[in-house]
């Protein structure tokens, strides 16, 4: 008994499907039983700086961190995405900044590279590209004192960040 190819290519995109499911199921239950030095973490900071053309900066951001592997007894790689909101206050510019950091921490100090597409809404160039690198120092277990040297499209920036995590 011969399949018709309309036949064959229903059940092929049922069962690429299924085995889609199954491995969106399988991820989902691999982060939820994850032990706690994997776990999902967020952040919420604020940041000021100087984007040197001229512009004084201010964010506002919330981060998802995700712990992707323990490198020794008190050092780590961490994953975060932040996403936030920014004024510059040269003509009162506003945007949502969006970047992905990797971390290494090694007891209360961290370092990092972070980069992202930042979207400005009252600007000419609606999206700029962004990268730098990271230095900080966590206080207990909460809070978080991190400078950014980086570039953003088409100058350099310099910002101080006081953050919390949770």
């Amino acid at each position: 008994m011969a399949l018709s190819p309309a036949t064959a290519f229903f059940f092929l995109s049922a069962w690429c499907e299924t085995v889609t499911r199954m491995r969106r199921t399988l991820a989902l239950l691999f982060l939820c039983a994850s032990s706690s030095a994997f776990a999902i973490g967020f952040d919420l900071d604020a940041s000021g700086g100087y984007w040197f053309n001229q512009s004084p900066q201010f964010q506002l951001r919330l981060g998802v961190r995700q712990h992707l592997a323990k490198l020794g007894e008190r050092s780590s790689l961490v994953l975060t995405l932040h996403s936030g909101i920014f004024l510059h206050t040269a003509g009162s510019r506003l945007g949502v900044p969006v970047d992905l950091a990797m971390e290494l921490h090694f007891g209360p100090v961290q370092f990092g590279v972070v980069g992202g597409p930042w979207f400005h809404f009252n600007d000419g160039d609606v999206l700029r590209a962004h990268i730098g690198g990271e230095f900080g120092v966590r206080f207990g277990k909460m809070f978080r004192l991190t400078f950014e040297a980086g570039w953003l499209q088409p100058s350099p920036l310099l910002l101080g960040r006081f953050g919390v995590t949770f």
